[in-house]
């Protein structure tokens, strides 16, 4: 499994995006078993495919047992460690990579660093300069080629994912490779929302950025992550693989301590699923794939885009084309991923915003009347249904531990201020039970 990118769930599952306005061009998506995918962009994006395997152990990991199995597939066939061949060439004229440092960098000479020439911040080129200028200030390029590509583990129209190997430090990395269409300025623009958003997230359970590599002529960005060996979609479409309580436990925990900490920072994610939330083989979880994200306010003054989310795991005030949500939204995605993980296949697999609409409705109930008189919401009309519909989730998994199922009727809740926060739900007796 790659660590940027996921398999996805079925080959008939891909969308395009053709109108999201404030979506990233970068973002990967993964066929043949993905849900359908917001079902509006500047651009079509495109499919990826890997190969999988069914082997599969177990190991202990924070205390519990965590699925695991073989990661790509040079990982699984190779008999012989990686060997690097020669030393990195020096042309920092073609190519150079950021880390971040404590203080914005002065356009000063070149420096040598660890035997390696490094260049000024000035370097940047113009195209990535005058359009991300925020986003890049205070991070030290630093030579291309003191990294090795391994393998690649992700590959689509506009973006590729590399494993690859830092050859200064001997580490592991991902390295996410988005191509610019002639620099399109608001292609670039997207980008420096996402590395922008990433800068300002610090925690265990999110995937941090690492460095940039830019190129000054194809027009190419490289976004430096470290390196995941699966995601959660893809051990839970792995034969043989089913998760026990603990397992739920720990991930939820992990999705959750990562949620709040985007949500305190202002963030909203906007693409939870499972192809987004990557694990090690230690079993941890970190949150990925800030393509989506946006910052929210919480004050109703910033207009957003309801064109978010994958279909599956679309909160139903997005679907009825709400413009002002907050991390409530975010929340409905985690519902759906708990409830998923214990019944082992999705819950609403909808293939258009109708059926998905009807799905909710029929699984969760439909609003109250006196939420429909109250609706400003643009579709809200549209999407009302003729009868009203009582929620089923008690009934329905029934078989679920009784304090899951608690949860899963907070975090899914129509209205969306009944589904509490991140926070709440840590606190909560609820997720230390189940």
């Amino acid at each position: 499994m790659g660590c940027i990118c996921a398999t996805a769930r079925s080959p008939s599952a891909a969308v395009t995006d053709k109108d999201l306005l404030d979506s990233s061009k970068s973002i990967l998506q993964l066929l043949p078993h993905h849900p359908p995918s917001s079902s509006s962009s500047s651009k079509k994006e495109g499919s990826f495919t890997r190969t999988t395997s069914s082997a599969s152990i177990t190991i202990v990991a924070n205390g519990y047992p965590v699925a695991r199995r073989p990661s790509t597939s040079s990982d699984r066939n190779s008999t012989k460690p990686v060997v690097v061949v020669g030393a990195p060439t020096r042309n920092p004229t073609r190519r150079v990579t950021a880390i971040p440092v404590a203080q914005p960098a002065q356009q000063q000479p070149a420096r040598v660093i660890s035997n390696k020439t490094e260049l000024p911040a000035a370097e940047w080129p113009s195209w990535l300069a005058s359009v991300a200028g925020e986003a890049i200030k205070g991070w030290v390029p630093r030579c291309a080629e003191s990294f090795e590509k391994l393998d690649k583990i992700g590959q689509g129209t506009y973006s590729s994912v590399y494993k690859a190997r830092d050859l200064e430090t001997g580490k592991i990395v991902a390295m996410k490779k988005v191509r610019f269409v002639n620099m399109d300025p608001e292609s670039v623009r997207f980008m420096a929302r996402e590395i922008l958003i990433l800068r300002k997230l610090d925690h265990p359970n999110v995937m941090k950025l690492e460095g940039l590599v830019t190129s000054r002529l194809s027009g190419s960005l490289y976004l430096v992550f470290e390196y995941m060996e699966h995601d959660l979609a893809g051990l839970a479409a792995t034969p043989g693989i089913k998760f026990s309580e603990p397992q739920i436990k720990c991930y939820m925990q992990q999705l959750f301590r990562g949620l709040e900490h985007c949500h305190r920072r202002g963030i909203l994610h906007r693409d939870i699923k499972g192809s987004n939330l990557l694990i090690n083989n230690e079993g941890v979880l970190k949150i990925g794939d800030f393509g989506l994200a946006n910052f929210y306010r919480g004050d109703g003054d910033l207009q957003l885009t309801s064109r978010v989310v994958t279909l599956w795991y679309r909160a139903p005030e997005l679907l009825l084309g709400a413009t002002e949500y907050g991390p409530a939204i975010d929340l409905w995605s985690a519902g759906c991923i708990l409830t998923e993980l214990f019944a082992g296949k999705p819950i609403m697999p909808g293939r258009t915003e109708v059926e998905q609409m009807h799905k909710i409705f029929k699984l969760c109930g439909s609003p109250s009347e006196d939420y429909w008189r109250r609706a400003t919401l643009p579709l809200a009309t549209s999407f009302k249904p003729s009868h009203p519909y009582k929620p089923v989730l008690a009934e329905t998994f029934n078989h679920f531990p009784s304090s899951a199922l608690m949860l899963i009727n907070k975090l899914l809740a129509i209205e969306p201020e009944k589904r509490g926060s991140a926070a709440s739900t840590l606190r909560s007796e609820v997720i230390d039970r189940y």
